[in-house]
């Protein structure tokens, strides 16, 4: 080296330091608060929803199992299921004490696809008898008609006058 030469006293050029992505900015964690908190009502808000809705799985499965059970009485144990199902809909209103025709014109009113068409004029006979001459249609009917209605009905009904 030649002490009179500046340009050997010269060294590399330092490159800074690589910017490193922690600690985060301010930003970055106002959005991770966000976010975060997003997405703990959206859980809250499903598992409200699934916990509300407990009570229509609880009915399908108990017509899957009257379906399943040919020995059973099907018309007593399906309105009593229909009539349970509709005390947990709406727990203000007590449906355990209307008439047959009544709850079904109720069921009718509280959902939106057509249901329990054509039903004999002698259903509340039929519904108290000791062995109701059913056939297998009428109970096809009235199984897909509690079904619809268990799956599609509304919660949120005006009040009757």
């Amino acid at each position: 080296m030649n002490p009179s030469d500046p340009l050997a006293q010269l060294r590399d050029i330092h490159l800074p330091a690589d910017i490193s992505h922690w600690p985060l900015a301010p930003g970055w964690w106002l959005l991770v608060i966000v976010a975060a908190s997003l997405l703990g009502w959206l859980s809250w808000l499903l598992v409200k929803r699934y916990r509300a809705r407990l009570y229509r799985r609880q009915a399908m499965l108990k017509i899957t199992q009257l379906q399943q059970d040919p020995g059973a009485d099907l018309l007593p144990a399906l309105f009593a299921t229909l009539k349970q199902t509709a005390n947990s809909a709406y727990p203000e209103r007590h449906f355990s004490s209307l008439s047959i025709n009544d709850f079904i014109a109720f069921m009718q009113s509280s959902c939106d696809q057509p249901l329990f068409e054509n039903l004999p004029s002698n259903l509340d006979n039929m519904l108290y008898a000791e062995q109701p001459e059913i056939d297998s249609a009428m109970a096809e009917q009235l199984v897909s008609s509690a079904i619809i209605w268990i799956k599609q009905h509304q919660t949120r009904v005006a009040p009757a006058c």
